[in-house]
């Protein structure tokens, strides 16, 4: 049988989530961190030193390595689309961290770029690899909890002013793209509108409540959400809660309720579906190796994720969550933004 293709990553980027990509990196066995690159030479040569790959202060440096078959991003929100243009254009596979990038138009560009030279693009929402929500979508989508009545996610996370002053792009329009929906509460937006098929209409409120006049963005937003099945919903997220508390997701249909807390299930009462025996801990998709049963859940569902990537340039197809996935959850986010500026309802697609 013929050797299998270890394939080369450069990871673009060596911020908080940095650590989290190298380490699922490290366990698939066919693929190999080649290099870990930022701005910031002592953050680069930290992560680098410590997962044996090389140190690199400019990503232009890496577009043309022969070594380097993927360019995994995980800098400022605003550049994703940018640095994913430049890697696809030198015919590098592109994976980019939530959000996909910040505006529709970046993101177009990122799609159409990808396609016309023959690359893959793939995103990362870790969520949608664990148990608990895949169990959840399931009984929604099968229809065992009948027909749709209500669905919610509410984020109730605190950022502190320090954490927004330790670097320049966080809090801002032009470079995080908005704050508590668009950086920390997309995660949930995506896997509400994954679950429940989609987003046709939002009406929404955002403030700063917390943070007053040190952000540019929101730090909470209230929407109100229609369903493309028509059923309603209510997305929250905030930076400013006290202490922060853990993120909620809730399902509600003709025959069962379902609630996941701290991405656990916490009730489950469906009407002739038991609920999972075990729903906590992410499996991945057979690509990792043993030691992925002793990682950290998040460390898995992003090797999970990873690893789909690279069997989609291996078998030739899509990766399952493409740009043209990702870019959902941004478009539901800035439909919320604009509804909010404007003070009507939005719907979608935005044009």
């Amino acid at each position: 049988m013929m050797a299998r293709k270890t394939y080369g990553i450069a990871l673009i980027g060596a911020g908080v989530i940095a650590p989290t990509h190298a380490e699922a990196i490290a366990s698939l066995p066919n693929a190999r961190l080649v290099a870990v690159c930022d701005v910031v030479p002592s953050k680069a040569d930290a992560l680098a030193a410590r997962f044996g790959a090389e140190p690199c202060y400019d990503y232009r440096e890496l577009l043309m390595r022969k070594d380097i078959d993927v360019f995994d991003i995980v800098v400022w929100s605003g550049r994703h689309a940018e640095i994913g243009i430049d890697a696809a254009r030198h015919g590098k596979h592109v994976l980019i961290t939530k959000p996909i990038d910040v505006t529709l138009e970046a993101i177009d560009a990122l799609i159409e770029t990808c396609e016309a030279n023959g690359v893959k693009l793939g995103a990362i929402h870790q969520f949608r690899s664990y148990p608990s929500y895949i169990a959840a979508r399931e009984a929604v989508r099968s229809g065992a909890l009948g027909k749709m009545v209500l669905a919610n996610t509410f984020v109730p996370w605190f950022r502190s002013q320090e954490y927004y002053d330790g670097d320049e792009w966080r809090g801002t329009w032009r470079w995080d793209g908005g704050g508590a929906l668009m950086n920390q509460g997309i995660h949930y937006v995506d896997l509400l509108q994954w679950t429940m098929g989609g987003v046709k209409e939002v009406c929404a409120y955002v403030a700063i409540a917390r943070h007053h006049q040190r952000i540019e963005v929101e730090d909470v937003a209230v929407a109100a959400v229609r369903f493309n099945d028509d059923s309603l919903g209510c997305i929250e997220a905030s930076t400013a809660i006290y202490k922060g508390l853990p993120a909620r997701l809730e399902l509600h249909g003709e025959r069962g309720n379902i609630f996941l807390q701290a991405d656990r299930i916490v009730h489950w009462d469906v009407e002739g579906l038991s609920q999972p025996e075990d729903a906590g801990e992410v499996s991945t998709s057979g690509e990792a190796d043993p030691r992925a049963a002793l990682l950290k859940p998040a460390v898995a569902a992003h090797a999970d994720q990873i690893a789909d990537l690279l069997a989609a340039v291996e078998e030739g197809r899509q990766p399952k969550l493409d740009g043209r996935q990702a870019r959902k959850a941004v478009e539901i986010v800035l439909a919320i933004y604009r509804s909010a500026r404007e003070g009507r309802s939005v719907s979608l697609p935005l044009r």
